[in-house]
């Protein structure tokens, strides 16, 4: 299965090195968005079931921080389940997705793109038929302190 793979390059894209995994198994299609108030924010589809995932899949989002590094996201607690239209278990004939990521607009909030589809009655031989939805949506408050 797919998983979100972070590299990092010191001589202008000429070389890469892995530096590690972002999340589990399971979840790709990663958008990152910085916000207005600094803040990260980490779009994906959540498409298998490895922990700590479960059923429905879906778009996720997590938001996280800059670091001298890199950047940090807590994807074990500070999930945000944005849509569940996914199959909700594993069907080989249907899927989910999110590919086109997450932008913030001047009133602050989020507009994230979604597709979801399968093959219409589980016939492989017919075309497959998918939807694509906007989510527009805002974040909590982020904790003072």
């Amino acid at each position: 299965s797919m998983r979100m793979v972070v590299y990092s390059t010191t001589d202008i894209g000429h070389t890469w090195q892995q530096v590690g995994d972002l999340g589990g198994y399971g979840e790709y299609f990663p958008s990152i968005l910085r916000l207005h108030d600094g803040r990260l924010l980490l779009t994906f589809t959540m498409r298998e079931p490895f922990e700590p995932n479960v059923f429905p899949h879906g778009l996720r989002a997590v938001v996280g921080q800059e670091t001298e590094d890199g950047f940090e996201f807590d994807l074990r607690h500070d999930r945000i389940v944005l849509d569940t239209k996914g199959p909700h278990g594993r069907n080989p004939v249907s899927w989910s997705g999110s590919i086109g990521g997450t932008v913030q607009v001047d009133d602050g909030t989020l507009v994230s793109v979604y597709a979801y589809g399968g093959y219409p009655d589980g016939n492989t031989s017919k075309n497959i038929d998918f939807d694509t939805e906007v989510i527009r949506w805002r974040l909590p408050e982020p904790e003072k302190g």
